[in-house]
C-alpha cells in the first residue's frame, strides 16, 4: 500500500525486511521517568535507526532534549491537565542535541469539532516553536493500519491546517527524515567509530 501511494521508505515498529520497500526500524518510547529513559535509550540506540521520545513529564522531556540519543520528540495531547508540549527552553535543549520534532498528522483526525480546534492550537503553537528554532520538523501519518495511510501530498495538504506551505510539508515528509536516516544508518554502519 505505501508504495502505491508513492513512499520508498516507511517507519515501523518492526525490524521486518521486504524487497519492495524500504523499512526503517522506528521505536516510539514512552519512558515513566528520567531513568527509565535512560535505560531505554542504552538498550535500543544501537539496535534501531530512529528513535522518537513521546515528553509525558516536564522532566523526561527536559532530559530527553538533552540526550543526543534521541531523535524526534512528540508531546501527548490528551492526558489532564497539565499537558506537556514543545516550549522555548525545550527548543533550545533540543537544537543544542540535534533532535527533531514529529508532527503526527492521526491526531488531527477526530470527529469532536471543540477537541479539533483545541489540538490544532495545540500543534501549531509547537511547531512555530519548532520552526523558529531550526528544528528539524517531520510529519508522520501515525497510521496504525493500512487504512490510516495518507500520500506524500496529502500529508502535506493535511498541514496546510497548521499553516504550513506545501512546499516545506512536502520536505517535512520526505527529505527531512531521509537526512535522520542517513545519517542514523552510517551511525549504526560497521565503519562508524
Amino acid at each position: 500500500t505505501a508504495k502505491q501511494l508513492g513512499y520508498s521508505r516507511v517507519g515501523l515498529e518492526t525490524n521486518e525486511k521486504s524487497s519492495t520497500i524500504d523499512l526503517v526500524s522506528r521505536v516510539d518510547l514512552h519512558p515513566r521517568n528520567q531513568n527509565d529513559l535512560g535505560k531505554q535509550l542504552r538498550r535500543l540506540r544501537n539496535k534501531v535507526e530512529v528513535i522518537i521520545v513521546h515528553g509525558t513529564t516536564k522532566s523526561v522531556s527536559r532530559q530527553a532534549a538533552h540526550d543526543n540519543r534521541v531523535d524526534f520528540m512528540r508531546f501527548p495531547l490528551s492526558g489532564g491537565k497539565h499537558l506537556q508540549y514543545l516550549d522555548r527552553q525545550q527548543a533550545g535543549l533540543m537544537r543544542d542535541s540535534g533532535a527533531g520534532y514529529e508532527v503526527c498528522v492521526r491526531d488531527l483526525l477526530v470527529e469532536d469539532r471543540f477537541q479539533l480546534v483545541k489540538r490544532i492550537g495545540i500543534i501549531k503553537k509547537s511547531l512555530d516553536i519548532a520552526m523558529k528554532h531550526d528544528l528539524p520538523v517531520v510529519a508522520s501519518s501515525g497510521a496504525q493500519d493500512m487504512y490510516g495511510m495518507r500520500d506524500p501530498h496529502g500529508l502535506a495538504s493535511l498541514l496546510s491546517l497548521l499553516g504550513v506551505d506545501d512546499e516545506t510539508g512536502l520536505d517535512m515528509v520526505s527529505s527531512i527524515p531521509n537526512g535522520v536516516i542517513a545519517e542514523n544508518r552510517s551511525k549504526l554502519g560497521p565503519n562508524f567509530i
